[in-house]
């Protein structure tokens, strides 16, 4: 798996709102602190916000809706990314693999892949920060 820009300045403009203990802070703000693109920072922060993972104060900017010891890695992804499968197999949806149910390669990504995702659970906004 490999995280998208998305993700990236994802991670980036939350571990800023992190950081800021309550204060809310602009997405321009953003942006501008963490060298992230203003235009793309925006739609990131849109998928953020239908993920409930930050509220708009109209007029004052973004804050986080959770304590930051409670918004995993996992969380963010999942916000951003559209699948978080390492690989097409593990798809069920889009796989159309017919060996899938009795493949030993998929069994054993399926495993690496539940690790994964447990770690990226156990990481959460306060270790970024």
């Amino acid at each position: 798996m490999q995280f998208s820009k998305a993700a990236e300045y994802a991670i980036l403009g939350l571990t800023h709102l992190a950081r800021k203990e309550n204060q809310s802070a602009s997405v321009s703000q953003i942006a501008q602190a963490e060298k992230l693109s203003l235009y793309f920072l925006r739609n990131v922060f849109q998928k953020l916000r239908n993920a409930k993972l930050v509220e708009s104060k109209h007029g004052s900017g973004y804050t986080l809706t959770k304590n930051p010891k409670n918004i995993s890695l996992k969380n963010i992804l999942e916000a951003i990314e559209q699948n978080l499968s390492i690989h097409a197999c593990l798809r069920k949806k889009e796989s159309g693999c017919t060996r899938a149910k009795n493949c030993k390669i998929v069994r054993e990504l399926a495993k690496v892949q539940k690790r994964l995702l447990t770690d990226l659970n156990q990481i959460h906004l306060t270790n970024l920060i």
